[in-house]
């Protein structure tokens, strides 16, 4: 029985290599896993059953986090060991967390602009790695549930979701936010938009504080600006027509951020607030 579904194993990898691997690999939670180490073994050998498509490619394992892209202790531990595990089996390439941060940064900034795999298509930004292995542990039931995802660089395909459960060890139950676990059961696809709008925005309030202002300004606030500061405004028109008329991506940006600020406004209070704060320390700053 065991030969068989090794045989069965090596036929679909076998498949998967020769078309290119052009469909996504699912490998859900199934039941409670009793230890954490248990948990680390399932999400690698899942890793491994790709192997091949994974074949002469880069891989980089990024810090779990929690469903806000928030770097926890547990999330540093875990993905430590899956590296660890992968690293010991010698059949994949997994570049050393140490040699993927002398070319990028590991705060939640870089992590958003990582995620954000058109962009980097479209800067063309320099990166380590082929693949990059992310993971999100959440509260689940009474247990502690972590999704990994793979995800080939160069197309910005989705080559694995895996799964598992262990049991919850209350270790991270204080940054859990349940709207945003709700919100992940039914729709993950928002969460990832509500994450990368807030990083992206942050990052875009001190080096591209206009294209900043044009995304959290809203109508009636323009108006008010209007008469308040005039200055500020003209140059927020000229930039907005030139964005539609030489720069229609940009303007897809910020509608883009525009959305995903009203889900954040919806179902997370509390860093809409502090989208809110940055915007009024913006404004403030060009009176």
């Amino acid at each position: 029985m065991k030969s068989g579904k090794v045989l069965v194993s090596l036929s679909i990898m076998l498949a998967m290599a020769l078309a290119g691997c052009v469909t996504t690999v699912y490998r859900p939670a199934v039941g409670v896993i009793g230890t954490e180490d248990a948990a680390v073994e399932k999400l690698g050998d899942d890793i491994r059953s790709i192997r091949l498509v994974l074949k002469d490619k880069k891989i980089g394992i990024f810090y779990f986090t929690t469903l806000d892209w928030q770097i926890i202790d547990a999330g540093k531990r875990i993905s430590g060991k899956l590296i660890d595990y992968l690293t010991s089996k010698r059949e994949l390439t997994i570049i050393p967390r140490i040699e993927a941060d002398a070319k990028m940064k590991t705060q939640a900034i870089e992590q958003a602009r990582i995620f954000d795999i058109d962009a980097m298509r479209i800067t063309r930004r320099e990166l380590p790695v082929d693949v990059i292995v992310i993971g999100t542990l959440m509260q689940d039931m009474g247990t502690v549930r972590i999704e990994l995802k793979a995800i080939d660089v160069a197309t910005g395909r989705l080559m694995l979701v895996s799964g598992v459960r262990m049991p919850a060890s209350g270790e991270f139950s204080a940054q859990e936010k349940p709207e945003l676990t709700a919100l992940y059961k039914k729709s993950p696809e928002k969460i990832m938009v509500i994450n990368r709008t807030y990083f992206l925005l942050q990052w875009m309030k001190e080096k591209q504080p206009l294209v900043f202002l044009l995304a959290v300004v809203g109508d009636s606030e323009m108006k008010a600006l209007r008469s308040s500061n005039a200055v500020l405004t003209e140059k927020l028109d000229r930039r907005r027509g030139r964005y539609q008329q030489e720069r229609p991506d940009v303007m897809k940006k910020i509608i883009s951020l525009q959305e995903g600020l009203s889900l954040m406004e919806r179902y997370d209070q509390q860093r809409f607030g502090e989208i809110m704060k940055l915007k009024k320390e913006l404004l403030g700053r060009m009176k």
